[in-house]
């Protein structure tokens, strides 16, 4: 009977391990975005998605970025999912993530599909660029070290989308806090985020907007003045390679 019992569960086990597999591997674009559809799936199919993106490109893996938006190239069914009048910030955090997942794509080796990216920082712009800058003010680090994140993955898709950024986000002063935002531990904390989406234009804008991002007196002024001595060497080497190749030349040229 023990050894019955031992078969049993052995075999229930190998049917558990075939499901999950099996769940894995019939995970592709299809599937993903008949799960956005549904509200009883949408957040599962957010998490397994970013997730799988995480791991990607990968040969011996099916590319479920590509494989969605080859069928969604606006991510209509992610982008509904913000609709409604009250957002969780736990779900608008697996949503922006999600999207930020296909613009470091798009922005890489998937660059032949840079139009999706457009056209998901053309319909953030125009539709939630209020939402996000709101969201920046958030109590939840980890939530706005997202925001931020995901900020940085629109500008990264090239001049034109930075420019777009740049002109549509309103730098106030009260985000001067986000650069004191620091952790205690020297995990990635808001201030390095913060750090990366100022970078982010020094990257990937052209002159006219660099001479732009320099002219302002509240937004790299505050990165560099606070806490540059508290950082990670990885991210002042950064800063400084960053300002010595972007921002050198540009003063030159003036």
């Amino acid at each position: 009977m023990g050894k019955k019992r031992s078969s049993e569960v052995d075999e229930s086990k190998t049917h558990v391990k075939k499901v999950k597999v099996s769940e894995t591997a019939e995970f592709n674009g299809t599937v993903f975005k008949a799960m956005l559809k549904e509200p009883t799936k949408a957040m599962k199919g957010l998490d397994t998605f970013i997730t799988t993106a995480k791991k990607l490109p990968c040969p011996d893996l099916y590319d479920v970025v590509e494989g969605y938006i080859k069928i969604s190239m606006e991510c209509s069914e992610i982008f509904k999912l913000l609709e409604g009048d009250k957002q969780m910030e736990s779900e608008m955090l697996v949503i922006f993530q999600s999207l930020e997942m296909i613009l470091l794509r798009t922005a890489s080796d998937l660059s032949h599909f840079s139009m999706v990216g457009s056209t998901i920082v053309k319909k953030v712009v125009s539709s939630y660029m209020k939402l996000i800058q709101t969201s920046l003010h958030s109590e939840n680090h980890r939530f706005v070290r997202q925001c931020l994140s995901f900020l940085s993955a629109m500008v990264s898709q090239g001049a034109d989308t930075a420019r777009e950024v740049f002109s549509h986000f309103h730098f106030t002063k009260g985000l001067s806090a986000l650069a004191k935002r620091k952790d205690k531990m020297g995990k990635p904390d808001v201030r390095m985020a913060y750090t990366q989406f100022a970078l982010s234009f020094l990257v990937s804008g052209d002159n006219a907007t660099i001479g732009q991002l320099l002219e302002m007196k509240d937004f790299l002024p505050d990165i560099l003045s606070s806490g540059l001595k508290e950082d990670r060497i990885s991210t002042v080497n950064l800063i400084l390679s960053t300002l010595q190749t972007k921002v050198g030349p540009n003063l030159l040229s003036q």
